[in-house]
Protein backbone atom coordinates (compact mmCIF):
# COMPACT_ATOMS: atom_id res chain seq x y z
CA UNK A 1 0.00 0.00 0.00
CA UNK A 2 1.25 3.45 -0.45
CA UNK A 3 -0.42 6.20 0.94
CA UNK A 4 -0.30 9.06 -1.35
CA UNK A 5 -1.27 12.09 0.50
CA UNK A 6 1.51 10.81 2.97
CA UNK A 7 4.08 11.03 0.35
CA UNK A 8 3.23 14.40 -0.52
CA UNK A 9 3.29 15.69 3.30
CA UNK A 10 6.61 13.50 3.87
CA UNK A 11 8.52 13.71 0.96
CA UNK A 12 7.68 16.51 -1.17
CA UNK A 13 6.58 18.97 1.11
CA UNK A 14 3.81 20.48 -1.66
CA UNK A 15 0.80 21.81 -1.06
CA UNK A 16 -1.75 18.99 -0.91
CA UNK A 17 -5.54 19.58 -1.64
CA UNK A 18 -8.44 18.09 -0.31
CA UNK A 19 -12.20 17.56 -0.07
CA UNK A 20 -14.81 17.38 2.78
CA UNK A 21 -17.59 14.84 2.63
CA UNK A 22 -20.32 15.21 4.80
CA UNK A 23 -23.09 13.77 3.11
CA UNK A 24 -24.39 10.27 2.38
CA UNK A 25 -24.48 10.74 -1.11
CA UNK A 26 -22.66 8.04 -3.61
CA UNK A 27 -23.33 10.00 -6.47
CA UNK A 28 -21.85 13.27 -4.73
CA UNK A 29 -19.17 11.37 -3.92
CA UNK A 30 -17.61 10.06 -7.48
CA UNK A 31 -17.78 13.15 -9.19
CA UNK A 32 -15.74 15.18 -5.83
CA UNK A 33 -13.16 11.82 -6.49
CA UNK A 34 -12.82 11.74 -10.10
CA UNK A 35 -12.04 15.36 -9.99
CA UNK A 36 -8.43 15.46 -8.92
CA UNK A 37 -8.18 15.93 -4.97
CA UNK A 38 -5.10 14.81 -3.62
CA UNK A 39 -7.08 13.61 -0.38
CA UNK A 40 -11.01 13.62 1.00
CA UNK A 41 -11.86 13.29 4.20
CA UNK A 42 -14.93 11.50 5.07
CA UNK A 43 -16.31 13.26 8.41
CA UNK A 44 -18.26 10.77 11.20
CA UNK A 45 -17.94 13.50 13.70
CA UNK A 46 -20.22 15.93 12.03
CA UNK A 47 -22.77 15.95 8.97
CA UNK A 48 -25.41 13.07 7.90
CA UNK A 49 -22.56 10.42 7.28
CA UNK A 50 -22.47 7.08 9.77
CA UNK A 51 -20.87 4.41 9.98
CA UNK A 52 -23.04 2.21 7.37
CA UNK A 53 -23.30 5.21 4.93
CA UNK A 54 -19.08 4.99 5.20
CA UNK A 55 -19.44 1.18 3.88
CA UNK A 56 -21.05 2.37 0.62
CA UNK A 57 -19.04 5.33 0.13
CA UNK A 58 -15.50 4.10 0.46
CA UNK A 59 -15.81 1.27 -2.19
CA UNK A 60 -17.16 4.19 -4.57
CA UNK A 61 -13.32 5.65 -3.94
CA UNK A 62 -11.66 2.81 -4.07
CA UNK A 63 -9.67 3.22 -7.70
CA UNK A 64 -9.78 6.81 -7.56
CA UNK A 65 -6.68 9.42 -6.96
CA UNK A 66 -7.75 10.45 -3.60
CA UNK A 67 -6.55 9.25 -0.12
CA UNK A 68 -9.81 8.43 1.61
CA UNK A 69 -9.40 9.35 5.43
CA UNK A 70 -12.15 9.83 8.45
CA UNK A 71 -12.52 12.27 10.71
CA UNK A 72 -13.71 10.03 13.51
CA UNK A 73 -16.27 10.66 16.39
CA UNK A 74 -13.58 10.40 18.87
CA UNK A 75 -10.48 9.09 20.06
CA UNK A 76 -11.58 5.80 20.10
CA UNK A 77 -9.73 3.02 19.52
CA UNK A 78 -12.80 0.63 18.46
CA UNK A 79 -13.76 2.87 15.71
CA UNK A 80 -10.55 3.59 14.45
CA UNK A 81 -9.78 0.33 13.86
CA UNK A 82 -13.12 -0.43 12.27
CA UNK A 83 -13.25 2.35 10.14
CA UNK A 84 -9.58 1.31 9.24
CA UNK A 85 -10.33 -1.68 8.47
CA UNK A 86 -13.20 -0.61 5.65
CA UNK A 87 -10.63 0.52 3.66
CA UNK A 88 -9.33 4.15 4.75
CA UNK A 89 -5.80 4.73 4.80
CA UNK A 90 -5.88 7.34 7.67
CA UNK A 91 -8.32 8.94 10.30
CA UNK A 92 -7.96 12.44 11.54
CA UNK A 93 -8.71 12.28 15.73
CA UNK A 94 -10.39 15.59 17.31
CA UNK A 95 -9.90 17.08 20.86
CA UNK A 96 -6.60 15.65 20.92
CA UNK A 97 -5.39 17.41 24.14
CA UNK A 98 -2.46 15.93 25.89
CA UNK A 99 0.42 13.40 24.12
CA UNK A 100 -1.23 10.26 26.11
CA UNK A 101 -4.00 11.23 23.58
CA UNK A 102 -2.22 11.70 20.64
CA UNK A 103 0.07 8.45 22.00
CA UNK A 104 -3.67 6.47 22.18
CA UNK A 105 -4.44 7.93 18.94
CA UNK A 106 -1.19 6.84 17.19
CA UNK A 107 -1.43 3.14 19.00
CA UNK A 108 -5.00 2.33 17.68
CA UNK A 109 -3.72 3.23 14.15
CA UNK A 110 -0.71 0.46 14.20
CA UNK A 111 -0.36 -3.01 14.56
CA UNK A 112 1.71 -4.41 17.10
CA UNK A 113 4.87 -4.00 18.31
CA UNK A 114 4.04 -0.25 17.18
CA UNK A 115 0.54 -0.33 18.20
CA UNK A 116 -2.19 -2.40 19.53
CA UNK A 117 -4.71 -2.56 16.51
CA UNK A 118 -6.17 -5.93 16.07
CA UNK A 119 -5.63 -7.71 12.49
CA UNK A 120 -8.52 -8.09 10.62
CA UNK A 121 -8.10 -5.61 7.63
CA UNK A 122 -11.44 -6.64 5.85
CA UNK A 123 -11.74 -4.38 2.53
CA UNK A 124 -7.54 -3.75 2.74
CA UNK A 125 -6.89 -7.70 2.58
CA UNK A 126 -9.26 -8.21 -0.38
CA UNK A 127 -7.85 -5.23 -2.33
CA UNK A 128 -4.10 -5.65 -1.41
CA UNK A 129 -3.53 -9.07 0.24
CA UNK A 130 -0.98 -9.67 2.76
CA UNK A 131 1.16 -6.57 1.32
CA UNK A 132 -1.55 -4.22 2.96
CA UNK A 133 0.00 -5.97 6.46
CA UNK A 134 3.68 -5.44 5.84
CA UNK A 135 3.06 -2.03 4.76
CA UNK A 136 0.42 -0.29 6.87
CA UNK A 137 2.11 0.84 10.21
CA UNK A 138 4.20 3.09 8.04
CA UNK A 139 1.46 3.75 5.63
CA UNK A 140 -1.97 4.67 7.37
CA UNK A 141 -1.88 8.64 8.47
CA UNK A 142 -2.49 9.56 11.78
CA UNK A 143 -3.12 13.42 12.57
CA UNK A 144 -4.55 15.35 15.57
CA UNK A 145 -6.82 18.17 15.56
CA UNK A 146 -5.47 20.84 17.75
CA UNK A 147 -9.16 22.76 19.24
CA UNK A 148 -8.48 23.79 22.57
CA UNK A 149 -6.08 25.72 25.14
CA UNK A 150 -5.39 22.46 26.89
CA UNK A 151 -3.91 21.12 22.94
CA UNK A 152 -2.62 24.46 22.77
CA UNK A 153 -0.54 24.26 25.75
CA UNK A 154 0.58 20.86 25.02
CA UNK A 155 1.48 21.49 21.34
CA UNK A 156 4.37 20.77 21.31
CA UNK A 157 4.71 17.43 22.91
CA UNK A 158 2.06 16.12 21.24
CA UNK A 159 3.33 17.17 17.75
CA UNK A 160 6.30 15.26 18.93
CA UNK A 161 4.57 12.38 19.31
CA UNK A 162 6.08 8.77 17.82
CA UNK A 163 4.38 7.96 14.78
CA UNK A 164 1.67 10.97 14.27
CA UNK A 165 1.93 12.35 10.97
CA UNK A 166 0.43 15.80 11.43
CA UNK A 167 -1.41 18.42 13.44
CA UNK A 168 -5.08 19.29 12.35
CA UNK A 169 -6.79 22.92 12.65
CA UNK A 170 -9.97 23.12 12.97
CA UNK A 171 -10.42 27.25 12.97
CA UNK A 172 -14.19 27.30 14.15
CA UNK A 173 -13.28 24.84 17.25
CA UNK A 174 -10.25 26.77 18.03
CA UNK A 175 -11.50 30.10 18.23
CA UNK A 176 -14.21 28.45 20.43
CA UNK A 177 -11.46 26.77 22.46
CA UNK A 178 -9.70 30.44 22.67
CA UNK A 179 -12.54 32.32 23.94
CA UNK A 180 -12.65 34.44 20.81
CA UNK A 181 -15.84 34.99 18.47
CA UNK A 182 -16.51 32.56 16.04
CA UNK A 183 -14.87 33.34 12.27
CA UNK A 184 -12.27 36.05 14.46
CA UNK A 185 -9.42 35.22 12.17
CA UNK A 186 -7.53 37.77 12.78
CA UNK A 187 -7.82 37.86 16.20
CA UNK A 188 -4.11 38.11 17.53
CA UNK A 189 -5.18 35.09 19.85
CA UNK A 190 -6.25 32.83 17.18
CA UNK A 191 -2.96 33.71 14.65
CA UNK A 192 -0.80 33.59 17.46
CA UNK A 193 -2.66 29.83 18.39
CA UNK A 194 -2.00 29.20 14.35
CA UNK A 195 1.79 30.17 14.16
CA UNK A 196 2.00 28.21 17.65
CA UNK A 197 0.48 24.71 16.17
CA UNK A 198 2.62 24.94 12.85
CA UNK A 199 6.10 25.81 14.44
CA UNK A 200 5.02 22.87 16.51
CA UNK A 201 4.52 20.78 13.05
CA UNK A 202 7.96 22.40 11.70
CA UNK A 203 10.15 21.10 14.48
CA UNK A 204 8.71 17.95 14.68
CA UNK A 205 8.38 17.14 11.20
CA UNK A 206 5.07 16.84 10.91
CA UNK A 207 2.82 18.05 8.58
CA UNK A 208 0.30 21.06 9.30
CA UNK A 209 -3.40 20.81 8.23
CA UNK A 210 -6.17 23.23 8.17
CA UNK A 211 -10.17 23.24 7.79
CA UNK A 212 -10.81 25.25 4.85
CA UNK A 213 -14.17 26.28 4.54
CA UNK A 214 -13.57 28.07 1.51
CA UNK A 215 -11.12 27.94 -1.16
CA UNK A 216 -9.82 31.38 -0.55
CA UNK A 217 -9.26 30.35 3.24
CA UNK A 218 -7.59 27.19 1.83
CA UNK A 219 -5.04 29.19 -0.28
CA UNK A 220 -3.99 31.53 2.20
CA UNK A 221 -3.39 28.51 4.39
CA UNK A 222 -1.38 26.68 1.65
CA UNK A 223 0.51 30.15 1.12
CA UNK A 224 1.71 30.97 4.05
CA UNK A 225 3.03 27.59 4.82
CA UNK A 226 0.66 24.44 5.37
CA UNK A 227 0.56 21.45 3.76
CA UNK A 228 -2.82 20.44 3.38
CA UNK A 229 -6.17 22.10 3.65
CA UNK A 230 -9.35 20.74 2.43
CA UNK A 231 -10.59 23.80 -0.22
CA UNK A 232 -14.44 23.10 0.61
CA UNK A 233 -17.28 20.06 1.81
CA UNK A 234 -19.81 18.11 -0.81
CA UNK A 235 -22.56 20.51 0.83
CA UNK A 236 -20.89 23.58 0.33
CA UNK A 237 -19.80 23.09 -3.59
CA UNK A 238 -23.52 22.31 -3.81
CA UNK A 239 -25.03 25.11 -2.20
CA UNK A 240 -22.91 27.72 -3.58
CA UNK A 241 -22.94 26.36 -7.07
CA UNK A 242 -26.76 26.46 -6.98
CA UNK A 243 -26.44 29.78 -5.24
CA UNK A 244 -24.43 31.22 -8.28
CA UNK A 245 -26.70 29.56 -11.09
CA UNK A 246 -29.57 30.93 -9.39
CA UNK A 247 -28.00 34.55 -9.47
CA UNK A 248 -26.85 34.19 -12.83
CA UNK A 249 -30.39 33.15 -14.25
CA UNK A 250 -31.50 36.85 -12.39
CA UNK A 251 -29.10 38.31 -14.35
CA UNK A 252 -27.44 39.93 -11.05
CA UNK A 253 -23.74 41.64 -12.05
CA UNK A 254 -22.02 39.19 -9.60
CA UNK A 255 -22.59 36.08 -8.32
CA UNK A 256 -22.23 35.91 -4.11
CA UNK A 257 -19.21 34.19 -2.54
CA UNK A 258 -17.72 33.22 0.78
CA UNK A 259 -15.55 36.25 1.82
CA UNK A 260 -12.37 35.07 2.58
CA UNK A 261 -11.09 35.79 5.64
CA UNK A 262 -7.56 37.79 6.59
CA UNK A 263 -4.37 35.20 5.89
CA UNK A 264 -3.42 33.44 8.86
Amino acid sequence: MKNHALTQWRERREPSYGAWLNLPDLYTTECIARLGFDWVCIDLQHGLIDYSHLLALVPALSGTKPTVLVRVTSNDAGQIGRVLDAGVHGVIVPMVNTPTEAASAVSACRYPPQGTRSCGPMRDSMLEGFEYLATANSQIACVAMIETREGLANVKAIAATPGLDGLFIGPMDLCYGLGVAPGSFDDPAFIEAVEQIKQACVDAGIAAGMFGYNAALSRAALADGFQFSSIGSDANFLRDGAQRAFDTARGLDEAKTAKAQPSY
